[in-house]
């Protein structure tokens, strides 16, 4: 008991202690400079460090669908190495005679590399925690950690900026390593998996996310030098970490323990999409708050992005290496492609006197409504129809129930054989039972949730469950919510759908 809150404690202090180190590293190219536009600290030291991101994180996923990498085993030592390196060259001036593009080169590929190894190896580590719970209190208290001591980090003198951030990544090596002792990493698929549903979910999680990053880009860069720049210079870059760390934590608490970033892609990019639409009009007056919308829609995302994928790796029995490096990956190259659609946009506005404002919410708009419009609200109708579809598969388990039920009647008017009769309804019950354990371990429900699906299974009502448990109503009601949360679904025939498939399947093996 002792040693495995020891252990959490570890992992709240040793992520955030490893997220600050990296968040002060983004913005501040490395403790070279003290003065960024929202996200962008340098575009010299910004373009290397995402095509080094991009490369690692490529390498990594490769390495594990090849079988080299097994969970556990990518090692963060040389990436604190590199970190470490990047903030002596930046922030020290340990290379004084290199010219500063160079110096710039050199800090980004260190920290791009460096970012996406220890974010990928902490988010491993985190998938192998025994306590489905475990992972989210953790990744919640390293962001609060985060949260707090990134501006001490930035707001103080040179030799802190540089200096602290090595120390919090050595502390957080050391706690990563006193984390991962005794640990047992269990092996995890290589492959997406085959349910045509879940795929479906990974997809449209990862392109919702792939594309809001792509618009940050767009928005920071085409502002750059611009009289526009105001729209993310103003922003003080703690004000939105924090909101988005509050958010966070209340939809951790809300969603019991599983929030899922297409509840907030619902809520951020129609936001975005009003704001955005807003600005050839009332640019100027919006002032920050356009920068401060987006870059809290961008962090939340971001910050539940990591609850997803330790969720994912653990529900979908997925290897953390994969859903971990296309996303940083990923995000990498989307960025890149945001700073790119940028830096033309200022070109255009500057060569042909167009309105920058104009172009930037047309830029902006299509890629976000394209998947707000056509991929939410399909993958909503496609989810419906796999709902439907689910409940006419379970047509197959009611057969064998109403065939039981068609010799039951035969057997009590012409035999009469109740011993018959209680066995195929023990044949029913157990096919049921069966679809329950499956979906109670692969969720990771407790012995009082199982026990209560095992009712909602058989079509029990919450005021049976409670009067043959010798519980309260409200209480049922409270795992009721908490089996609907576990178990991605929204209503008991669904829930029904689900373990009537999982009987089915249990029965092919």
């Amino acid at each position: 008991m002792a040693d495995g809150l020891a252990k959490t404690l570890a992992g709240v202090l040793g992520f955030g202690l490893c997220k600050t180190a990296l968040g002060v590293a983004y913005l501040t190219a490395m403790g070279s400079v003290f003065s960024n536009v929202g996200f962008i600290s340098e575009l010299s030291f910004m373009t290397p460090m995402l095509v080094a991101s991009l490369a690692t994180a490529s390498l990594i996923v490769l390495g594990a669908r090849r079988g080299r990498l097994s969970p556990g085993s990518l090692k963060q030592y040389p990436a604190v190495l590199a970190l470490s390196l990047g903030f002596l060259f930046g922030g020290a001036n340990l290379l004084p005679g290199l010219p500063e593009d160079a110096l710039a080169l050199v800090c980004g590929l260190l920290c791009g590399f460096s970012s996406t190894v220890l974010n990928i190896v902490w988010l491993d580590v985190l998938s192998a925690e025994r306590d489905v719970a475990a992972p989210t209190i953790q990744i919640i208290g390293a962001l609060i950690v985060q949260c707090v001591l990134i501006p001490l980090a930035v707001g103080v003198d040179r030799f802190w900026a540089f200096g602290a951030p090595i120390v919090a990544v050595c502390l957080s090596a050391l706690l990563l390593a006193y984390k991962k002792r005794g640990m047992v990493f269990p092996a995890r698929n290589i492959l997406a998996p085959a349910d045509s549903p879940k795929r479906r979910d990974l997809a449209l999680a990862y392109l919702c996310v792939f594309v809001l990053v792509g618009v940050v880009g767009i928005l920071h860069t085409a502002v750059l030098g611009s009289q526009s720049e105001h729209l993310v210079g103003d922003v003080n870059m703690w004000v939105p970490l924090a909101v988005a760390t509050l958010v966070t934590l209340l939809m951790a608490i809300v969603a019991l323990r599983r929030p899922h970033p297409t509840s907030v892609y619902r809520v951020c990019l129609p936001l975005l999409l009003v704001v955005l639409s807003l600005l050839p009009f009332f640019g100027d007056a919006l002032g920050g708050l356009v920068g401060l919308i987006v870059i809290v829609c961008y962090d939340v995302c971001g910050m539940v992005f990591l609850l997803y994928i330790v969720d994912c790796s653990r529900r979908l029995d997925l290897s953390a290496y994969l859903l971990a490096g296309a996303y940083l990956g990923g995000s990498a190259l989307s960025l890149l492609a945001g700073l790119g659609i940028g830096s033309v946009l200022r070109a255009l506005s500057v060569d042909y006197g167009l309105s920058l404002l104009t172009l930037l919410a047309f830029a902006a708009i299509y890629p976000l409504a394209g998947v707000f419009m056509f991929g939410l609200r399909k993958i909503q109708r496609r989810s419906t129809t796999d709902a439907d579809e689910s409940a006419r598969s379970g047509v197959d388990v009611r057969e064998d129930a109403s065939k039981c039920e068609g010799k039951h009647e035969a057997n009590a008017f012409t035999q009469g054989s109740a011993e018959e009769i209680q066995s195929e309804l023990r044949v029913i019950d157990d096919i049921l039972e069966s679809g329950v354990e499956v979906i109670a371990g692969e969720n990771g429900l407790t012995r009082r949730e199982r026990e209560i699906l095992g009712y909602l299974a058989r079509g029990r009502s919450a005021r049976y469950i409670a009067e043959d448990l010798v519980i309260s109503e409200n209480t049922v009601w409270a795992h009721v919510k908490r089996i609907y949360a576990k178990t991605g679904v929204h209503t008991k025939q669904e829930l029904m759908s689900s373990v009537e498939q999982a009987a089915l399947r249990k029965r092919q093996q």
